[in-house]
């Protein structure tokens, strides 16, 4: 006798539930953000993408902003922690941030998104984008949104997800200060990427 479950009882083999800060069904994407956090550990400094802003009662990081002193750059690798499932990125990444500078003009922004295989090889999936220069100085902080449109590409298990930033100098010298304030109530000072996933079918 045929039991009456018919033929769902079991998922098929390979589904699994996405979870999303948001999704835009009509493109089939699924977006997540990531925070910037800078985090001091027995192996030293490093950088790391987040899926949750830290709360600033339960830890304490150091080093809530980067500096790049005079002519020069300063590359920073945001790393997320490795994906246990495989994800296709897809479409177009934003990454927002705020800056400060003491020279009108002399700062800018590079961003980029990579991958980092088990291996440690880094491909990218993303163009690097370059903000504009701005002519505030001093106290006035200035927020930018960049746009980096994704090469469609597998997230494999084992791998991570990199967002690199690259605080640029010019000539002009002085100093220009990037926040990555995680742990802060203030928007003003967080790195955020907002990341789009396939929507698994």
């Amino acid at each position: 006798m045929a039991l009456p479950f018919g033929t769902n009882l079991f998922p098929p083999r390979g589904e699994f539930l996405a979870n999303f800060d948001f999704t835009d069904i009509a493109t089939g994407l699924g977006f997540e953000n990531f925070w910037g956090t800078k985090i001091i550990d027995t192996s030293g400094t490093t950088y790391h993408l987040l899926p949750n802003q830290l709360n600033p009662r339960n830890v304490s990081v150091s080093g809530t902003n980067t500096t790049q002193t005079g002519e020069g750059t300063t590359t920073l690798n945001f790393d997320s922690s490795v994906f246990n499932l495989p994800r296709t990125a897809k479409g177009t990444a934003y990454v927002t941030f705020s800056t400060l500078q003491t020279i009108a003009s002399a700062l800018s922004i590079k961003a980029q998104i990579a991958i980092v295989s088990e291996d440690l090889s880094v491909a990218n999936i993303s163009s690097e984008i370059e903000s504009t220069q701005s002519t505030a100085t001093g106290a006035t902080r200035v927020i930018d949104l960049l746009a980096l449109i994704l090469t469609q590409k597998i997230i494999k298990k084992g791998e991570k997800l990199r967002l690199i930033i690259k605080i640029v100098i010019d000539a002009s010298g002085g100093n220009g200060t990037l926040s990555h304030d995680n742990t802060n109530s203030d928007i003003d000072k967080h790195l955020k990427l907002l990341m789009p996933f396939r929507i698994v079918d």
